[in-house]
């Protein structure tokens, strides 16, 4: 699905980190990004500290500053710059950063090249902007009409082997492979079981397809072990018990 951002966003902005941005330790904001700032209220104050909600990364925000450098005054207008751990720990050069504001919330995210990655960062922005400005969500979605377009997509995929899956799936033998699942599976048409064939390590981790490196998940526990914060603990529990077996 292509992403609209401004359905999601009041303003935004998106800028590749420049390896000027990282060495001065100063991330030149655009003037897009600058409309979403400003519109987020944040003041400009050298030094002063404030957090910016930071999307599917490591941390759930990161510490910034944000000021305007004075350069010289007789020459160019003053510039926009966010500092602190936002470029000196946070980005690198060569990663395309969006930042854009709902409401008084301010929002920053690494763009993934692929589009499905940044699907999910649209939707972690549209989890975290609900919580304060749910109606403003609402009634932009009424915006929308019609039919979506098509687009013809290419990307590579990995040629996964029919013998890891159907060996996987007659180990669950119709049965959540997670220890403790409690979820009631429901059938397909020919009655049997609907379990989804997960690689413990995933394969964009170099994971291997292999029987060791799969499982037979309910699609809760499937879901959970992409996208639940406790995912890391979840793969090592699941990881000893195929293991084991």
């Amino acid at each position: 699905m292509a992403i609209d951002w401004n359905m999601i966003f009041d303003s935004y902005g998106i800028k590749t980190v420049t390896d000027t941005d990282k060495r001065k330790a100063a991330y030149v904001v655009n003037e897009q990004q600058l409309l979403a700032v400003e519109a987020a209220g944040v003041t400009p104050i050298k030094g002063e500290q404030f957090q910016v909600a930071v999307l599917l990364g490591d941390r759930d925000s990161v510490n910034a500053s944000f000021y305007f450098s004075t350069r010289n005054p007789d020459e160019r207008t003053p510039e926009p710059r966010m500092g602190g751990k936002f470029i000196s720990s946070w980005l690198a050069p060569g990663d395309n950063v969006i930042l854009g504001n709902v409401g008084k919330q301010l929002f920053a995210a690494k763009l993934p090249a692929e589009e499905p990655e940044a699907v999910e960062v649209a939707q972690a922005v549209i989890r975290a902007a609900s919580r304060e400005s749910k109606e403003a969500l609402i009634e932009r979605a009424k915006l929308a009409t019609g039919r979506p377009e098509r687009k013809v997509v290419e990307r590579n995929e990995f040629t996964r082997s029919i013998a890891v899956v159907a060996g996987a799936l007659a180990r669950a033998a119709g049965a959540c492979e997670m220890p403790g699942c409690r979820s009631q599976l429901f059938e397909r048409d020919d009655g049997t079981a609907y379990l989804e064939v997960h690689h413990i390590v995933p394969l964009a981790e170099d994971g291997e397809d292999t029987l060791t490196n799969a499982a037979g998940l309910c699609p809760s526990c499937h879901r959970r072990l992409h996208h639940g914060k406790d995912r890391q603990e979840l793969r090592a529990l699941i990881k000893s018990h195929i293991n084991g077996m």
